[in-house]
């Protein structure tokens, strides 16, 4: 019995005070020699002044898009006599190639062209062939 008692008591004993070395935080470095020191060139910031045009070109082309969808349904169904079904099926397919392409464009950007001539590129293209 005194030695469970003796055992339960030495959860309770106060450590030792630990060891100021282990306290203390690391010294800094020392300083670098001024010859040493370079100054980083300043990085220009010239793509968020093209932002907006990037913005509101592809808001105006989701908002032709949307406007499209109806007039294009109503189009295949009057002119070429096609059952509703049938038009909202190549509805879908044509809009879903649309929506699709934008990676194709992502990829051709990233690896060959650049994102300014493609988006310039593909926004002319788009536009000609909405005329």
């Amino acid at each position: 019995m005194k030695g469970s008692s003796a055992h339960l008591l030495s959860y309770f004993r106060r450590p030792s005070p630990p060891d100021d070395k282990l306290l203390s935080a690391p010294a800094p470095p020392p300083p670098l020699p001024p010859e040493e020191m370079e100054e980083k060139p300043k990085r220009i910031h010239s793509g968020w002044k093209c932002m907006p045009f990037i913005i509101g070109n592809e808001t105006f082309e989701k908002l032709a898009g949307a406007g499209l969808l109806a007039n294009f349904t109503v189009y295949l169904v009057r002119e070429f006599r096609m059952k509703e079904v049938q038009a909202a099926n190549v509805v879908n397919i044509f809009f879903g190639t649309t929506n699709f392409a934008p990676l194709v464009g992502a990829f051709l950007s990233d690896a060959y062209a650049g994102r300014f001539k493609t988006l310039a590129f593909s926004s002319i293209i788009s536009f000609l062939v909405r005329l």
